[in-house]
């Protein structure tokens, strides 16, 4: 779909603020609920059911070094600094990055991997552009394991198909998952400043700590979350934070021959929220609740 806004109920967030973690007297930052606020359109919230998909946001080929590249746009409905992004994704057959424990044992890690998040302008749809895409990049901050926090969101019946996880390039199915993620980015530094009715659009691409670990963004459902604008689009970079193989450039995203959506425009899930308030989460040391201290972000360059 080119350009066209679907009215629909939108889903409203509410406030989730810092959380202390049993036995630390120093608050960390928390995930996002259905319920809190947001300073978008509306959120665009995971397809928590078979029909959702995860679009490969990773490294395209393990071996190579040839990263994908996903963006989805935005509306501003409040001026001010992007603080806080939280988007949710999946790993191919749910195969988690490994990392070293502290007696220097790999282990199964969803915070194993490194992203970097982009704001760029939009270029819109036009005689010569059938859809729009990302334009200049705005703001750009590469997040490392200790930059974020994670926790696994929800997690498909064993007795389903799980959901699908989808390489662009190829237009095939590169396996499955059962378990999705929520990635959160909260108290950002030195943030973008968005300004109130601009189109932006949010990019995102990930850096596991093992190759055969691959990440996916994860896809909306179109029956409850109203798509927006335009079609979501990805792209290929000569490494990790590289720049945008152009040509091919940009390619807008839709659901591949033989998913129940086939030809609809993909949107990917996430929501853009104001700084975190002083409201409190209770939360227990779980398996489902992974959060780390953070940081300041490191540097917008590429790692080695």
């Amino acid at each position: 779909m080119k350009n066209l806004s679907r009215m629909g109920c939108a889903v409203v967030l509410s406030a989730v603020g810092m959380v202390g973690i049993a036995g630390s007297s120093q608050p960390v930052l928390a995930h996002w609920d259905p319920g809190d606020p947001y300073k978008m359109h509306y959120p665009q919230l995971p397809d928590l059911t078979p029909t959702g998909m995860d679009v490969l946001a990773s490294r395209a080929i393990p071996g190579t070094n040839l990263f994908k590249l996903l963006a989805d746009d935005f509306l501003c409905t409040q001026t001010g600094p992007i603080t806080d992004i939280h988007i949710w994704g999946s790993w191919l057959n749910d195969r988690l990055p490994l990392v070293p424990d502290p007696t220097g044992v790999l282990v199964p890690d969803p915070a194993g991997v490194r992203f970097k998040l982009s704001i760029h302008a939009d270029i819109p749809a036009g005689p010569n552009q059938p859809y729009s895409k990302p334009g200049a990049e705005l703001w750009s901050a590469v997040f490392g394991p200790n930059d974020f926090t994670v926790r696994l969101y929800h997690t498909l019946p064993p007795t389903s198909q799980g959901e699908l996880f989808y390489d662009p390039n190829s237009q095939q199915v590169m396996g499955t998952d059962y378990n999705i993620w929520q990635y959160n980015f909260p108290s950002i530094k030195s943030p973008f400043v968005q300004q109130q009715g601009t189109i932006y659009w949010l990019d995102v691409q990930a850096y596991p700590a093992t190759d055969d670990a691959l990440f996916g963004w994860k896809t909306t459902n179109p029956n409850v979350t109203p798509h927006f604008n335009d079609d979501a689009v990805y792209g290929d970079t000569i490494g990790f934070y590289g720049s945008l193989l152009d040509p091919p450039g940009w390619q807008e995203l839709i659901y591949p021959t033989n998913h129940p959506y086939a030809g609809q425009s993909i949107d990917l899930a996430f929501v853009i929220a104001p700084e975190p308030g002083s409201a409190m989460l209770g939360v227990g040391l779980t398996g489902l609740l992974l959060l780390r201290r953070r940081p300041q972000q490191a540097p917008a360059t590429e790692p080695g």
